[in-house]
Order: structure tokens, then C-alpha cells, then sequence
């Protein structure tokens, strides 16, 4: 749809024309805000500021933004004037102190049509800003909802058991264990470890079982009985 079929352009120029001028200059403004182009609507709106708002600045930043959109157009020479016609009323406008000349004037003016640029790149800044804050809030709500996985026990590391010599294991079923044992000779508590467990590092709780037997680990003697864990 072309920016003159519009409905709020179209409805702004029956305000024009019914000399409702502000809410004419309203939906010329909803036209700008709504579309990427919208020359005409900004040489009316800068057409309202400088006659009947009496707002030399604006009218400017209105006039410019139709020649960027249609700097070869047949208006464009006026549009140029009324360009200069603002700045003139703008430097009409400040006292004639402190300044000395309009030059100065003119200048200043240009300062404070730059300032209000910069004024209005800093709100689209702010506004876009704002609107990615308010993503990246949805999406840490989003996540703090999601149930996070439950974690896995570790696991379990089973020792394989050593393997004798002869086939079976170091630590035979306590079953085939028997409940005590005459000492031999030449026995001591690593041999009959050995025997029974496959190891000889039991001997220390085959010599705990028997303490109240046995002084020390190397007292046994030939014939005595002795219990096995």
C-alpha cells in the first residue's frame, strides 16, 4: 500500500483540510511510526511544525527526512528553502544577546538540531536494549522452569578377585573355612593365611582371633589349636 492510501494519512489530510491541525499532525506522526518511508507525511508534519507550531527545529528534522527519502523530487528546491526558512525563524527566535550576529545564531541552532539527533538515536538505542532485556528474562524464566535431569549414581567398581595358582580364587567360600586348626610344624600365621584364604595377608586376623592364645604373632607352637575367622 502506498503511504497516500493509508487510512491515517488520508484521515490526517480530512483534518488538514478541516483546519484540525494537531490532530492532523498526529496522524501524519502515526504514518512516520508505522511505515520505513513516509516522505509525504514528514514535509506535512515539517509543514505543521514550522506555520502553525511555530517549531523551527522539528520542522527541520521533518524537511530533511523527506529529501533523504526523495532528495531528486520536484519539491525538493522548495523543501531546501523552507529548510533555510526554518533556521531564519529559529535565529529570529534567541535573543539578540548574547550573540552578535545571526551566523552565530545559526550555529547554535545547528548544535541543538544535533543534539536532538543524537537525543533520538539514544531513545531507539534504549528502547531496543529494554526490548532485548526483557528477551533474555523470558528465556532465564524459560530455563529455570525446565526440571533439570536427575543425576546418576556412580558406578560401582567391583575388584575382580585374584586368581591362585592352581585355578580358584584367593578368597575361597567362608563355608570351606574351617572353625579352627591344629598347628604344624614349621606353620606360622602367613602359611596357614595362605592355606585358608589364598593370601598370606590374613594373617593378622587370624592372629586378632586368637589373642587371647597367642602372646605374639610368633608364638605359636607345635600341636596347638587355634581358630580360623
Amino acid at each position: 500500500m502506498s503511504e497516500t492510501d493509508e487510512k491515517q494519512y488520508q484521515l490526517a489530510q480530512d483534518f488538514k483540510n478541516q483546519g484540525r491541525t494537531e490532530e492532523a499532525l498526529s496522524a501524519f506522526l502515526r504514518v512516520i511510526d508505522a511505515r520505513r518511508d513516509a516522505p509525504e507525511s514528514h514535509l506535512e508534519a515539517g509543514y505543521i511544525y514550522l506555520r502553525t507550531m511555530k517549531d523551527p527545529i522539528r520542522a527541520i528534522y521533518h524537511f530533511e527526512r523527506y529529501l533523504q527519502f526523495k532528495p531528486q523530487s520536484p519539491q525538493a528546491s522548495q523543501v531546501r528553502q523552507l529548510i533555510e526558512t526554518a533556521q531564519k525563524e529559529f535565529a529570529r527566535q534567541l535573543p539578540a544577546q548574547p550573540y552578535e550576529g545571526d551566523l552565530e545564531r545559526i550555529d547554535l541552532m545547528e548544535l541543538v538540531k544535533t543534539l536532538k539527533q543524537e537525543n533520538d538515536s539514544l531513545k531507539r538505542d534504549l528502547v531496543a536494549a529494554e526490548k532485548r532485556v526483557s528477551q533474555l528474562e523470558n528465556v532465564l524464566g524459560q530455563a529455570r522452569r525446565v526440571p533439570r535431569p536427575q543425576t546418576e549414581a556412580p558406578a560401582v567398581v567391583r575388584r575382580e578377585q585374584p586368581v591362585r595358582t592352581d585355578g580358584g580364587t584367593a578368597t575361597p567360600d567362608p563355608e570351606d573355612v574351617p572353625r579352627t586348626y591344629t598347628v604344624q610344624s614349621g606353620d606360622t600365621l602367613s602359611t596357614i593365611s595362605r592355606r585358608f584364604y589364598g593370601t598370606p595377608s590374613r594373617w593378622i586376623d587370624i592372629f586378632q582371633a586368637n589373642r587371647d592364645r597367642l602372646s605374639s604373632e610368633n608364638a605359636l607352637r607345635v600341636g596347638q589349636e587355634i581358630r580360623i575367622p
